[in-house]
């Protein structure tokens, strides 16, 4: 009897969370989730980014801004993370004229968890598709770093809430906690390039991406989809 009103609680607490509490913009649809190389998929690739943020209940959108170089205020100086795609990047410290490479490679974003600080790196680019999660130390001018988590492909937009990390990469979603990823779920939104990322709660994530807003629900594994009404 007590496991079935477990998992009868189990049951209302995953129907509630998967009722969003956020308004779609009203000019959006949810839509079929396309196949991939397919004719809908392709159009979606066609489209304009969507970017989205949080007008108190409301979901915006709004023109996705140009990438710009990482940069982490640090000591008397900022850390610089660079990524040029196929053409490479680098982690640097630079303080006044002076700059200190400490890592070749595409630098994704700097961040700092619990008074530690991390980059990401990641790249998707033909046959090459990685994300990785580094730990940055710094003892007398001297710095060095290493791996923490190997991500299964390149990060494209992160945020993190209540100690856990959300990561839209290349072609999933990821939650990750205590350095594990203790959710993965392969989207659809591969090269449609997530760049805004919203966490209503731990079973509603929102998603920009070219062509549409996404709703992952990771209690139930599902995915929606909105687009623009033409």
């Amino acid at each position: 009897m007590r496991n079935i009103f477990i998992f009868l609680i189990s049951i209302v607490s995953i129907n509630f969370y998967a009722q969003s509490k956020l308004e779609i913009p009203n000019n959006y649809k949810e839509t079929e989730i396309p196949k991939e190389n397919s004719e809908e998929h392709r159009k979606l690739n066609y489209s304009e980014d969507i970017s989205i943020k949080l007008n108190g209940k409301k979901i915006k959108t709004f023109k996705t801004q140009r990438k710009k170089d990482s940069e982490f205020k640090f000591q008397k100086g900022f850390l610089i993370g660079t990524d040029h795609g196929e053409w490479g990047g680098k982690l640097t410290f630079k303080i006044n004229d002076n700059e200190i490479v400490i890592k070749e490679g595409n630098i994704f974003s700097i961040f700092e968890i619990d008074g530690k600080i991390y980059f990401m790196e990641g790249l998707a680019h033909g046959a090459t598709n990685y994300g990785k999660i580094y730990a940055l130390e710094y003892t007398i001018d001297k710095f060095s770093y290493h791996k923490v988590l190997e991500l299964p492909d390149e990060p494209e937009v992160f945020t993190i809430t209540n100690n856990k990390i959300y990561i839209a990469t290349f072609e999933n979603l990821l939650i990750i906690k205590d350095w594990k990823i203790e959710y993965k779920m392969k989207g659809f939104w591969k090269s449609l390039y997530p760049n805004s990322i919203i966490v209503e709660n731990e079973n509603s994530v929102f998603l920009g991406i070219r062509g549409g807003i996404v709703q992952i629900l990771p209690n139930g594994n599902t995915i929606k989809l909105y687009t623009k009404i033409n």
